[in-house]
């Protein structure tokens, strides 16, 4: 049976339970696979004795269960739940206990056990978004039944123990501690959390509030814990103040944990993190800033999700577009990323994407169950209801949209919301009926286009629907005209602008001289926006010369966007990338919006026959600039990456080889173990016969668990029939030590465009494995399966057809296939459409 809870199913137990405690006592042993648990859940009922009451719990073996201090049998043990008779129960208060022995996970999520192949030592984490707490303690695992909890763990003396709270008591007897935690606030139970094992730590403070850091040793020496205590005493900072409420949970520990699923989790005061986030190398600003962008989202998530939290998963937006948004603003009005919003501008693809797709839904969405909500922690839910409230501060002013976080916060403090009660504080503070504004937003779906029309001497902005609906939006924004003299863009004006209906006009007499109509200007809006025909040929003389930054992202964004609505050729756009894009100053809008797009447009969007020219055309280029010698560290690191992702033929990988080999040298690169399995992975797809003893030597000197994930990606990687073979058996039948974030690695060296005729045979392999996979597996291993083993290394109208009759004549799929398919289906179209307007 199904591991998931359906929301009638959860307002049927919230309208039977309240006032919720739990008492949870574990044991946890050194090397064994099993742990201990004893859990009392205090809760009043009133149900009426009839039915039976549902109560989530994944138990290996139940030793002993009691209800009101009697040992009971009387109950109905499923795979991922309890039955329990109405008629067992006692009006209002009850007690139920359970004595049980449990498995750890090996999923990321659940409770996870992961052992350092470095030292063998041995961590567990728990991460239990949107439905998994009930792996590890007997629950009603929903998140209006808030509750508290009083946790007491027994494990080996030299283990760390991290919990929402600090400990009580703390007893060594032996080897073994015994710890008693300080009860907790009332919060949901997703947001419980357990993390264990010899961590490394380090301590600091944020005013009054405990700060500490935390990683597993043999990651200790590339922690940069200080940069880190910067980034989150400015957080709180900003946040305890703009919010009017002072950090709720005591103290706050940020923990990076091994093989997570996700970027990272806001348990309440017990964030964990990916262990990406631990940079074993210089990077990119960008990369920092996002990073720094992860520690601001989950600290919002403290009032945002932790202390107000949404009723149930359709009303997912309340934590992660608030989050989200919320992130970046903060981050702007901070000192150590001020440029935070230009970022955002980037991520907001990720929302234009998805909001094209026949998968796309409602900002306030729907959830019928517990599965279907893991399918709405998408760029909707995140990027698309971020952007949308970047757009609703704009409209109602920064400090009324503040006053509005504020009373929400004061109202709902330690309760449960719905999309209502967010529209009255906004409301109430702003002056204005926020349900039209909501009704127009947050419950339809789509993106409007606007483009810049000249008519009759005078100047219009056009606005046009999404595919999907006939609707036309009000959009509050800036626009900017840039007029061409002397050989350089000049500003001639900049306007705020209410779009309403198909046409706004914008200026009376357009002289209709050599200029550039910029339409939002620093990214207030949520629309897609288009440059007139007029503007590229002045663009190819003179984009480089524009001073604003933000414009010239902006107008990379919107050359982005007509490329993939086949509105611009993709041969138009590697050109300009390859000679305007060149020019462009800063390290970081050149990578996110032109080099990187341009190795995508390469990677999807010009034909077979043209994809080695330009992909040469780029490597010779980043070999060129890398042999720079004063180039900063940044561009050094940008270009070794384009260097290394465009080396295909003989002679470019025999250069990788060299330098692998130490024969030759980049400024400034050192050929590092991260940079090492990179070229290897590549040697290794490429057919190199000395590949396989590399990966041995490599394995040996990288004894790490990432070592062992990069030789597998590697070894995977190599073109040949039986390796590609047993391989896919493995992913499909996995062996016992196999964890999920392991096979992900293989899933990731499974499939080169390059590699396209020994991969046929997984096209029919693939459409008679991937139902199982998805009824058989947890959704973050499936999910993984379906996007990177789906065949799509050339997408062509056979497999487009092959998709689509899949998708017809299965009416009862798995709904995270179907959605996973529909999205996987509606690319290639894209892709289709772009490619025979480039044919043209």
């Amino acid at each position: 049976m199904d591991n998931i809870l359906t929301q009638q199913e959860a307002a049927l137990r919230s309208g039977q339970i309240s006032d919720v405690h739990y008492s949870l006592q574990l044991k946890l042993e050194k090397g064994s696979q099993e742990y201990e648990g004893d859990s009392t859940v205090r809760f009043l009922y009133t149900g009426g004795k009839k039915g039976k009451l549902k109560v989530d719990f994944v138990s290996h073996k139940i030793e002993i269960l009691w209800l009101n201090g009697k040992e009971e049998t009387k109950y109905e043990k499923k795979d991922s739940f309890l039955l329990i008779p109405g008629e067992i129960l006692e009006e209002g208060k009850n007690e139920l206990r359970i004595k049980y022995k449990n498995l750890f996970d090996h999923s990321g999520s659940g409770f996870h056990k992961f052992t350092d192949p470095a030292d063998k030592a041995e961590y567990m984490h728990t991460d239990f978004e949107p439905f998994e707490a009930h792996r590890l303690f007997p629950s009603f695992d929903q998140p209006d039944l808030k509750a508290t909890y009083d946790l007491q763990v027994t494990g080996p003396s030299e283990w760390t123990f991290i919990h929402n709270t600090v400990p009580q008591t703390e007893e060594v007897q032996g080897n073994y501690k015994n710890i008693k935690f300080h009860r907790t606030k009332k919060f949901s139970t997703y947001l419980f959390s357990l993390i264990v094992g010899p961590y490394a730590v380090w301590e600091d403070k944020a005013g009054d509030i405990p700060l500490r850091i935390l990683c597993r040793k043999s990651l200790s020496k590339y922690m940069d814990a200080e940069n880190l205590f910067a980034i989150t005493k400015e957080a709180f900072g900003f946040l305890q103040n703009y919010f009017g409420v002072p950090y709720p949970y005591g103290k706050y520990d940020q923990i990076f944990v091994p093989e997570f699923n996700m970027g990272a989790m806001e348990n309440v005061g017990a964030v964990t993190f990916s262990e990406s986030y631990i940079f074993r190398g210089p990077r990119i600003y960008s990369e920092y800033l996002n990073r720094a962008n992860t520690v601001y989202h989950e600290m919002v998530h403290m009032w945002f999700g932790n202390l107000v939290t949404m009723k149930w998963w359709n009303d997912l937006w309340l934590n992660e577009s608030f989050a989200d948004y919320l992130s970046y603003y903060s981050m702007s009005n901070g000192k150590l990323f001020p440029d935070a919003l230009e970022h955002f501008y980037v991520r907001e693809e990720w929302a234009y994407r998805e909001d094209q797709l026949s998968t796309t839904h409602p900002i306030a969405g729907k959830a019928e169950n517990t599965l279907e909500a893991i399918s709405n922690f998408d760029g909707i839910s995140y990027s698309k209801g971020a952007s949308v409230l970047r757009q609703l501060m704009y409209y109602v002013g920064e400090e009324k949209f503040r006053d509005a976080m504020r009373l929400y916060f004061k109202r709902h403090a330690e309760k449960n919301t719905v999309l209502n009660d967010f529209l009255s504080c906004m409301s109430e503070t702003s002056g204005v009926d926020i349900r039209g504004w909501s009704k127009e937003w947050l419950e339809t779906t789509g993106v409007n286009t606007l483009s810049p029309v000249r008519q009759n001497g005078r100047l219009f902005l056009s606005q046009s629907p999404s595919e999907n609906n006939g609707l036309l939006r009000t959009h509050a924004l800036q626009a900017t005209l840039f007029q061409e003299e002397g050989g350089k863009l000049k500003e001639v004006w900049r306007k705020r602008v209410l779009v309403k209906g198909k046409e706004t006009l914008l200026e009376e007499s357009d002289k209709g001289q050599a200029d550039l109509l910029l339409l939002n200007t620093e990214d207030y809006a949520y629309a897609k926006t288009y440059l007139g025909k007029e503007a590229l040929p002045i663009l190819k003389r003179s984009l480089h010369t524009l001073q604003d930054r933000f414009a010239r992202r902006v107008v990379w964004g919107s050359l982005w966007q007509m490329v993939r609505d086949a509105e611009l050729s993709p041969r138009e756009f590697l050109e300009l990338a390859l000679d305007q894009g060149l020019k462009e100053p800063d390290l970081s809008v050149r990578n996110s919006h032109i080099l990187t797009k341009a190795l995508t447009v390469i990677d999807n969007y010009i034909p077979e026959s043209e994809k080695r020219n330009w992909s040469d055309r780029m490597n010779a280029i980043a070999k060129e600039k890398s042999l720079l010698a004063n180039n900063p560290e940044q561009e050094q690191i940008l270009w070794f990456r384009i260097l290394e992702n465009t080396s295909k033929s003989e002679a470019q990988l025999t250069y990788l080889k060299e330098l692998l080999d130490e024969k030759k040298a980049i400024p400034g690169i050192p050929i590092d173990q991260e940079r090492r399995w990179t070229i290897l992975a590549r040697l290794s797809a490429y057919g190199d016969t000395e590949s396989d003893a590399r990966i041995e030597k490599e394995i040996a000197k990288d004894n790490t668990d990432l070592g062992a994930k990069k030789a597998f990606l590697a070894r995977v990687s190599f073109p040949d029939a039986k390796r590609k073979k047993d391989v896919w058996d493995r992913f499909l039948h996995p062996q016992k030590e196999d964890s999920t974030d392991f096979l992900r690695y293989g899933m990731r060296g499974f499939q080169w465009g390059h590699q396209k005729q020994l991969l046929l045979p997984y096209v029919d392999l693939f459409f008679d494995s991937v139902i199982s996979v998805y009824e058989s597996r947890d959704p973050h291993f499936s999910s993984a399966f379906g996007h990177m083993m789906f065949p799509s290394y050339e997408p062509d109208t056979k497999l487009y057809n092959r998709t689509r009759e899949f998708l017809d004549q299965k009416k009862t799929l798995p709904e995270l296939l179907r959605k996973d398919l529909q999205q996987q289906r509606d690319d290639i179209a894209r892709t289709l459409r772009v490619l025979e307007k480039y044919n043209k």
